[in-house]
């Protein structure tokens, strides 16, 4: 038999192997499920932490182009890893706390493509298409009106005035008188050569050629006046407030019966730019009988042109390495924020600068087309820089032309996005509907979705020739660029 003091030491061990399982359990279960949830809080306020950063980068993009910014760089830091303050447990060994997360952030990294196509309404000469001008919304480049006579000897005109604003313009068939001049001149003798300057005969022949030639010069120049037939002319006269500030100004001289004269009211010599008030409408009256004719609106200045709009869209993209959370992609494309949970799905976090709005009953569709230039691709825990810089911003500039400005200028228009697969489209697909929804849920609103391709289709009068749609495009040039930050 063992004695009694062999067994105390046996139950000593025995305990003390009890504790260090007890600690193992204890451990094991810390390691089971407080570090992955201590990893997972870590993550997630990551993430609100990345969404947080591309709404801040969105709103510091749209501030330079909406400012014209050109050339100024603006500069924001996107955290790849986990946040420093939660990667740590509440022990300081390092297998108690919960392994910190990575990211990457890609410029360009997915090769996206938008293609805009209207049936438009562009400013050209000589023109052959009729703009609605009822009413005029903003400031166009032109405003046409046409008149004739077919009777120069008689006068008259028009009387143009706008339904809001305080001026009016009359355009008059009047006439001018020609004056016709006639010149003729004697040449003056030569000036007398002086001898001495003591000789009393040259000096007294200079004082005759200065009394007599250089001080009575009229006397050998000769000129005649005749008066011609009346020359008929087109005349403007300007009321600004109540004060004439053109008075039967000669635009068109020497008129003819049956000739078509246009008059565009917003040339810069008449100064109306401060003086018009929008959305406005012109009332033309014809202040004579019928040998006064016009036109308005007129087929003078604007083409019909079918445009269509292509180029790769660009991104900038965080791409996320969890180890305890779901993976969110986040990207910037189109002034828009997105997010992708790849397997998950995607969803729109703030629409793209894409908008479809009402104006008395006219359908206004605004466009803010980014494009984003560059390359780059930064992985790891560390911050990142990205430094972004306004290239260039061009207005109403599609494929070389200029769109008609302040009136109506499309009767149709067409957003296709060709994306990198089903699920991106899937997502433009619901972010046009949303954009839908928010013009009413026209039905002349359509948005569909083929493949990796995503469409909306904008017209109200399918089976109208009219240009009902008032188009706004702005097409934003950006570069950006990428640069680690050491911590």
């Amino acid at each position: 038999m063992p004695s009694r003091s062999r067994e105390d030491a046996l139950s000593e061990v025995i305990g003390f192997i009890l504790i260090l399982a007890l600690i193992a359990a204890l451990a094991s279960l810390y390691l089971t499920y407080v570090v992955p949830a201590q990893g997972r809080e870590g993550e997630i306020k990551h993430m609100a932490t990345i969404n947080d950063q591309f709404l801040s980068y969105k709103t510091a993009i749209d501030s330079l182009w909406i400012n014209d910014q050109t050339n100024v760089p603006i500069s924001r830091t996107f955290t790849l890893g986990t946040l420093t303050g939660t990667t740590q447990g509440s022990f300081v060994i390092p297998i108690f706390q919960p392994y910190p997360s990575s990211g990457s952030i890609v410029v360009n990294g997915r090769g996206e493509s938008i293609a805009i196509s209207a049936d438009a309404l562009v400013q050209g000469f000589p023109g052959s298409a009729t703009p609605n001008l009822n009413p005029v919304y903003y400031e166009p480049d032109h405003i046409y009106v046409q008149v004739m006579t077919t009777n120069v000897s008689k006068y008259g005109g028009l009387v143009i005035s706008p339904s809001r604003g305080n001026w009016s313009i009359f355009a008059n068939v009047t006439s001018m008188m020609n004056v016709n001049a006639t010149f003729s001149e004697a040449l003056i003798s030569a000036m007398p050569t002086i001898g001495r300057l003591d000789d009393n005969a040259g000096a007294r022949e200079i004082e005759n050629w200065i009394n007599n030639y250089l001080f009575n010069w009229t006397s050998f120049v000769s000129y005649s006046l005749s008066n011609q037939a009346a020359n008929p002319i087109l005349a403007i006269t300007m009321v600004k407030n109540s004060n004439t500030t053109l008075s039967r100004i000669p635009i068109y001289s020497k008129i003819q019966n049956n000739n078509w004269y246009i008059i565009d009211i917003l040339d810069d010599a008449y100064g109306l730019e401060k003086e018009l008030n929008y959305p406005f409408t012109l009332a033309i009256s014809n202040s004579t009988s019928n040998w006064i004719q016009y036109k308005y609106p007129v087929q003078v200045g604007y083409l019909p042109v079918s445009l269509d709009e292509s180029h790769q869209m660009g991104s900038l993209e965080f791409l996320s390495n969890n180890k305890y959370w779901i993976q969110q992609n986040y990207y910037y494309q189109q002034g828009g924020v997105f997010l992708a949970q790849p397997n998950d799905g995607m969803v729109t976090k703030v629409l793209p600068l894409i908008s479809i709005t009402n104006q008395a009953g006219i359908t206004t569709v605004r466009i803010i087309d980014i494009s984003i230039s560059g390359s780059g691709n930064i992985g790891g825990t560390s911050p990142v820089q990205v430094i972004s810089r306004l290239d260039s911003v061009s207005h109403n500039s599609m494929n070389g032309y200029t769109l008609a400005q302040g009136i109506p200028n499309a009767k149709n228009v067409t957003i296709t996005m060709d994306v990198q697969d089903a699920a991106t489209a899937q997502m433009w697909n619901q972010t046009f509907a949303g954009i839908k929804s928010t013009a009413g849920g026209q039905s002349w609103i359509v948005n569909s979705q083929s493949g990796d391709r995503a469409t909306l289709t904008i017209d109200p009068f399918p089976s109208s020739s009219e240009y009902d749609i008032i188009l706004d495009y702005t097409r934003v040039n950006m570069s950006v660029e990428l640069q680690p930050v050491a911590i």
